[in-house]
């Protein structure tokens, strides 16, 4: 490790480069020193070379000041220590951004050599102690999370897989879509089977296997979210989490950051089309059957689209209640009864003594609705079923 790397970063800010040199000279003996000439420099910057111990900022900046880099800055990198260097006619300023928490201390112009360095060192001090937390943290928040899924793959191995595929899913979405937070998305969507671990082990085969429940079994299964979120809320750092988690449930969060309603989308996305798969849709069918739902999140769907290769479905699949099945429609999925007895087989043209079948099978056992159709299938008929006729040899003609 050379001195240079050995040293901490520190990135100085200020539209004035005699300043910069000033402050540059007081501080590289102790420091790896940075300087950039307004605040778009200084974040292109720490885009190039990563976090920095600690950024001064000069106050009153064009386009944009100090206090506005500050705040970024503590968005992007919050273990950065951040510290505002101004005039006393702007000291008020900078007491309000202390006190408003972007801002860990400020230096008045001009600057004692003494009080700089000392400044520094404290800013850099703090940043180490705020790494070395976040560092206990997430190894911290990372045991929980693979001692809380790896009860669930040992209490229920088909909810483990079901959770991972969902979570597979989500993450390519994600990076389709270019959504930020993708590992606070991607525990979501797998803390959103933990709640697997009540189902009573048929119906948690129906839920791996698509296959339709009775509605008692569909409030088991609407509960998930809600169990999954009391076993997360006392792990930290998963605030986001627990909100993209209760956005899936029957009491879905206020207000939720743009984010988190984004991340809310993908991951009902990604259940509900693992559903249909686990079904044993095609990819197009499935996709269609999403697009028709009133709640359908579109920017989703059209990233689902691309990431499967399904350009355009030419036949829209429709959930319809039994009485609005029509003459020549398509049954895309099995009509079966909640007992998961198959009444009418998928690829099945919908014909009036089909519809006389159902009519006389509602009034015994209650069927699965909503049942799949492709509207306009090819009419029936009875010529489809006679054989081609045999092509008649020529008829030679004597000479």
């Amino acid at each position: 490790m050379t001195d240079t790397q050995a040293r901490p970063t520190v990135l100085l800010v200020d539209d004035e480069s005699t300043i910069l040199e000033t402050l540059a000279l007081q501080l590289r003996r102790d420091h790896k020193v940075l300087v950039a000439e307004s605040g778009a420099e200084a974040l292109r910057l720490l885009a190039e070379n990563g976090p920095v111990a600690a950024v001064i900022s000069d106050l009153r900046m064009p386009e944009m000041d100090g206090v506005e880099l500050l705040r970024r800055i503590q968005v992007e990198y919050p273990d950065t220590t951040r510290v505002l260097h101004t005039a006393q006619s702007d000291l008020n300023s900078a007491i309000a951004a202390i006190n408003d928490g972007g801002v860990y201390r400020y230096l008045a112009k001009p600057v004692r050599t003494d009080d700089l360095r000392s400044t520094v060192q404290e800013a850099v001090e703090l940043h180490g102690r705020s790494t070395a937390d976040r560092q206990l943290l997430d190894k911290t928040l990372k045991s929980s999370l693979e001692a809380l899924f790896g009860c669930l793959e040992l209490a229920s191995p088909l909810a483990f897989a079901r959770g991972g595929r969902i979570r597979t899913l989500v993450g390519e979405l994600c990076r389709g879509m270019q959504l930020e937070a993708l590992w606070e998305i991607e525990v979501a969507a797998m803390a959103s089977q933990l709640g697997a671990v009540t189902l009573p082990p048929s119906v948690l085969t129906k839920l791996d296997k698509g296959m339709p429940c009775t509605s008692d079994e569909q409030v088991m299964i609407d509960h998930m979210p809600e169990v999954a979120v009391q076993l997360l809320k006392n792990i930290p750092m998963l605030e986001d989490v627990i909100q993209i988690v209760l956005g899936l449930s029957r009491k879905p969060p206020r207000n939720p950051s743009p984010l988190v309603e984004a991340a809310i989308a993908v991951v009902r996305t990604a259940i509900d089309y693992e559903t249909l798969e686990s079904r044993g849709l095609e990819v197009d069918s499935a996709i269609a059957v999403l697009e028709c739902r009133e709640d359908s999140a579109m920017p989703v769907l059209a990233a689902l689209r691309e990431l499967k290769g399904v350009v355009h479905v030419a036949e829209k699949v429709r959930g319809l209640r039994v009485v609005d099945l029509e003459v020549n429609m398509r049954v895309a999925e099995d009509i079966v009864a909640v007992n998961g007895l198959v009444l009418i087989g998928r690829g099945m043209l919908v014909t009036e003594l089909l519809l006389d079948r159902l009519t006389n099978f509602a009034r015994t056992i209650e069927i699965v609705e909503p049942v799949l159709a492709i509207p306009g299938g090819r009419r029936f008929d009875a010529d489809m079923l006679l054989p081609e006729p045999e092509p008649r040899p020529a008829l030679e003609v004597a000479r």
